[in-house]
């Protein structure tokens, strides 16, 4: 379905991208993971023709680069960080249905399901919308597209808990045929939507492995805390500990049993006004426990 073949890209002196290769096949549901500026999302873009490279791309045998408006029909996006379109609701999802050939509705019911109140929402400016509901809007029309391949960038990265389950549960009722190709810094994402995860560092692969190796590899406990709005000196000390941004206000970390009750008593001595909430969950439930059945340790003041 897709190839990737001895892909490279530099930015001035930076190499992104260092002679890529890599198959995904119909049905497969991968990740790229890796921290910032490891290339991930530079080979994103690269399989969605956004920038040139040397080497090739491929989607259902077609060269990304040479025949972008053929090997795109097949691929639907999601992007992290929505564009500033300053039309009505109501003509985006017009002109997209039009050029995907579905009928508008689709897009309206998709959007009802995630949580979108439709009604409210035709006629606004895309651009006046709640972040939550630009995400919402173009998950939705990317999953009316029924396209064969699904590329998303932290997909549910502003969605509610609510509209994060409706996601989950209508990426599943896709033909086991499709592909999902996403990059995330969510756990309990990529444990929902992949079984493959493709690890980058420094522009190259470094691990290509199923799910199951990630998982024997992570710490024992993952351990997210939200913060209030405003609370910057706390996110600064979050991240000096090790903690990385895993959605607006959260930061996470999977950590070892001796670090875990050190990082969270200090954490709460240090910046327990600042906390919204705090969770503790066994790294193994998270991956074989339905989401409302994880433990959950609440700390609210």
């Amino acid at each position: 379905m897709i190839t990737v073949a001895q892909v490279t890209k530099k930015f001035g002196r930076v190499m992104a991208l260092d002679g890529v290769t890599l198959t995904v096949g119909s049905g497969e549901q991968v990740a790229f993971v890796g921290a910032n500026g490891s290339g991930k999302t530079t080979l994103l873009r690269a399989l969605l023709g956004l920038v040139r490279v040397e080497g090739r791309v491929t989607i259902g045998g077609v060269d990304v680069a040479r025949e972008p408006e053929i090997a795109l029909r097949s691929v639907a996006y999601i992007p992290q960080i929505a564009p500033p379109i300053e039309a009505p609701v109501r003509e985006v999802v017009r002109a997209h249905a039009a050029l995907r050939g579905k009928a508008e509705d689709a897009t309206w019911e998709r959007a009802t399901r995630l949580g979108l109140d439709v009604s409210a929402t035709r006629s606004k400016r895309f651009s006046d919308l709640s972040g939550g509901m630009k995400q919402k809007l173009l998950a939705a029309m990317a999953l009316a597209s029924e396209a064969p391949v699904l590329v998303c960038d932290e997909p549910t990265a502003n969605l509610d808990g609510e509209a994060r389950a409706s996601f989950f549960e209508q990426l599943s009722e896709r033909p086991k045929t499709s592909v999902v190709i996403l990059c995330s810094h969510r756990i309990e994402e990529v444990r929902q939507l992949v079984r493959r995860v493709v690890e980058l560092g420094d522009g190259k692969i470094v691990r290509d492995a199923p799910l199951e190796d990630l998982l024997r590899d992570l710490r024992a406990f993952r351990v997210e805390i939200a913060l209030r709005d405003g609370a910057r000196a706390a996110e600064d000390l979050l991240r000096a500990r090790g903690f990385e941004p895993c959605g607006p206000r959260r930061f996470g970390a999977n950590l070892a049993q001796s670090e875990k009750v050190a990082l969270v008593t200090r954490a709460l001595a240090d910046i327990g006004e600042d906390i919204a909430d705090l969770s503790v969950t066994p790294v193994a439930e998270l991956y074989t426990t339905p989401p409302a059945a994880v433990p959950h340790l609440k700390v609210v003041a």
